[in-house]
C-alpha cells in the first residue's frame, strides 16, 4: 500500500493521539554484529567526523520520536558503547547468531523471545545512512492505523531485466516482452525492496518465519536513499552524497 505524502501529517496526529489505545508501542531494533569482513566493523564506521552509521541512525530513529524503545542487538563492545551513547538499550546478542551465516530473521527472533513484552517492532537498518524522518513516519502510520502487520522500504525501478538461460546462452526477458518495450510513462515499473526497514509483529517472526506477508504495506523511498553500505564503494558514495547536502 502507497500513501501520498499530503496527507501523512493528518495520519500522524490521529496516531499519536490514539497509539495507546490501538495496536500497542512499537519498538525499534538494529541489528548491529561486530564480524563484518567487507569494512571491518562496519556499523561504527564514521560516514563525516565523529559521525558513525550507527550514530546517524539512532539520531534519526530519536528525532522522529515514534518508538516506545530503541535497542541495539550486538555481540560488540565497542558498538554497544557506540550505542549507548547514543541513548540506545543494549541487548547482548549471542555468539550463535553472530556469525556470518547468520539471518537477520534468527538474530531478531532471538531478540523478541527475550523480550515478550514487546508485539510490534520496527527492524531498522543501519547500513542504510539516508533513512529519513518521514519514511518512518509514513511506516507507522499504514503498520498502526491501518493495521498492517507489515510494512517495509521499497524503491521503485524501471530497469528492463534479462536473464542468460542455460545451457545454449540464450537470453531472455524477464519483466517486458522485447517486442512491446514499455515507455517509462506507460509502465508503473517494478518495486525492488530497499532494506531500509522492516516493522512486523511478533507472530510473524516468531510463527510464521517471516518479516513479511502478502498484506504488507510499502514506503516508496528514493532512489539514492536507497544506498546500502556493503563496500568501501558504497561509503565513499554515502560520504560524497553527505557532503553535497
Amino acid at each position: 500500500m502507497l500513501l501520498h505524502r499530503a496527507g501523512i501529517g493528518v495520519l500522524l496526529l490521529v496516531w499519536q493521539l490514539n497509539s495507546s489505545k490501538a495496536l500497542g508501542p512499537v519498538a525499534a531494533l538494529i541489528l548491529a554484529r561486530g564480524g563484518s569482513k567487507g569494512i571491518p566493523l562496519k556499523n561504527i564506521v564514521e560516514l563525516q567526523p565523529n559521525v558513525t552509521l550507527l550514530g546517524r541512525a539512532l539520531h534519526t530513529i530519536q528525532r522522529s520520536a515514534l518508538f516506545d524503545s530503541i535497542w541495539v542487538s550486538t555481540d560488540h563492545e565497542r558498538i554497544a558503547l557506540e550505542a549507548v551513547s547514543h541513548g540506545a538499550s543494549v541487548f547482548a546478542r549471542s555468539a550463535t547468531h553472530a556469525q556470518d551465516h547468520s539471518s537477520s530473521l534468527d538474530a531478531t527472533a532471538e531478540f523478541l523471545e527475550a523480550h515478550p513484552e514487546i508485539d510490534r517492532l520496527a527492524l531498522i537498518q543501519c547500513t542504510s545512512p539516508f533513512l529519513r524522518v518521514h519514511y518512518l513516519e509514513e511506516a507507522i502510520v499504514q503498520h498502526s492505523s491501518m493495521a498492517s502487520p507489515c510494512v517495509f522500504s521499497v524503491v521503485r525501478s524501471y530497469r528492463l531485466r534479462w536473464r542468460n538461460q542455460e545451457p545454449g546462452g540464450r537470453l531472455e526477458a524477464l519483466n517486458f516482452d522485447p517486442r512491446r518495450r514499455p515507455r517509462r510513462q506507460d509502465w508503473s515499473g517494478e518495486l525492488v525492496e530497499a532494506g531500509m526497514f522492516y516493522f512486523t509483529d511478533r507472530r510473524l517472526v516468531m510463527e510464521e518465519r517471516t518479516f513479511q506477508s502478502d498484506r504488507c504495506g510499502v514506503v516508496e523511498v528514493d532512489e539514492l536513499d536507497a544506498l546500502e553500505i556493503d563496500d568501501v564503494k558504497h561509503l565513499e558514495l554515502a560520504r560524497l552524497l553527505i557532503g553535497l547536502h
